[in-house]
Parts: structure tokens; C-alpha cells; sequence
């Protein structure tokens, strides 16, 4: 019996020598409900293994919403994965942390109401390919799992709130190379 992946011909891990590794995420990030989604695009495997985690085509949103615009600190935000599941029967566990550096009542009052929707996550890359990954998907939404923040204690004390979002996928994460919807009403 054939595995699934069995036809796929590029596999490998590698790393080019020269290339760049830059680490982090960029600081815009975009949170869409799964209720407000149209039409999500997906990843569509082919031969490649790249193919497996590439989402090509564009989410589109109901009318009337729009993506919450995330606006985060650099060298405080970012991805993780790591396996999950038993024998055989393995799975992405998909993590992201997202440090919002301020307290005003707009950033307050959207962390009151996003804690309890399911979502897809899209966060720039920091490559400068104009493409995002993305966490959560059309199978497994990523949901809010700790908003914790402050007002900072002192004169040199943190200000603000780190979200932090969690999925399960078939793959550590998702490359987006669609446009993101645009933010603001739409009509």
C-alpha cells in the first residue's frame, strides 16, 4: 500500500551555505476569524514538497469584515511547532506568540473581544517576499489560548499584552502567498 507522500520527488533537508537564516517574524500580523472567511484558500499538494505547505490562492471575506491588523514587537513575537501524537500517528502542534507593546483602550477593548473566536493567523515573513505564514487552516482553526500583559512595574517595567495562539496541522506551518483581505469595512 502506498503512502501518501510517496510521490513526491524533491525531499530533503538542507541548508544553502551563503543564504540567509533570518530569525523572527515581521512585526504585521493579521487575525481573521474563521466565521468571517468567505472562501479559504488551501494548500493543494502536488509533486513537490513544497507544495504541501504552500497556500497560493486569496481568503476572501464576507462582506461587511475585514482582518484585525496586529501590530507587534519584533524581538518579542514568533512561530514554534513541534511534533504531537503517539506512534504513527503524528501531528503539528503550531504555536505563536504575539507582543502587543500598549495599553490603549482600542487594544484593550480588541483583546476583550477576539479571546473567544476560532482563527487563521497570517504573520509577515521577514524575508522580503512580501508572503506570510501562516497558522491555523481550513481543517484545524488556531484559537487563543493566554492573553497575559500589564501596565510595566516602575520606571523601566513592559507595557502591554502577549497573545499567544495555538493550532494543529499536518505541517510545522504554512507559507501564504496570497493577498491578505483588504483591512477596514468592506463593502
Amino acid at each position: 500500500m502506498a503512502g501518501q507522500y510517496d510521490n513526491i520527488t524533491d525531499m530533503g533537508l538542507s541548508f544553502g551555505d551563503g543564504n540567509d537564516n533570518i530569525s523572527g517574524v515581521a512585526e504585521q500580523a493579521f487575525l481573521i476569524p474563521i466565521s468571517w472567511i468567505k472562501t479559504m484558500a488551501k494548500a493543494t499538494a502536488a509533486l513537490t514538497s513544497g507544495s504541501l505547505v504552500t497556500i497560493s490562492g486569496n481568503h476572501l471575506m464576507i462582506v461587511g469584515k475585514a482582518p484585525i491588523p496586529v501590530a507587534t514587537l519584533y524581538d518579542k513575537s514568533g512561530i514554534t511547532w513541534k511534533l504531537a501524537g503517539e506512534k504513527l500517528s503524528k501531528i503539528f502542534e503550531q504555536g505563536v506568540e504575539l507582543f502587543i507593546p500598549e495599553n490603549s483602550v482600542k487594544s484593550l477593548g480588541t483583546l476583550a473581544a477576539v479571546k473567544n473566536y476560532r482563527y487563521i493567523l497570517l504573520i509577515g515573513k521577514i524575508d522580503g517576499s512580501g508572503t506570510f505564514w501562516q497558522i491555523g487552516s481550513e481543517l484545524i482553526s488556531a484559537t487563543i489560548t493566554d492573553i497575559a500583559g500589564g501596565s510595566g512595574i516602575g520606571p523601566t517595567g513592559e507595557v502591554g499584552s502577549k497573545v499567544t495562539l495555538q493550532s494543529y496541522a499536518t505541517a510545522p506551518v504554512y507559507s501564504y502567498e496570497g493577498d491578505v483581505p483588504p483591512v477596514g469595512v468592506a463593502g
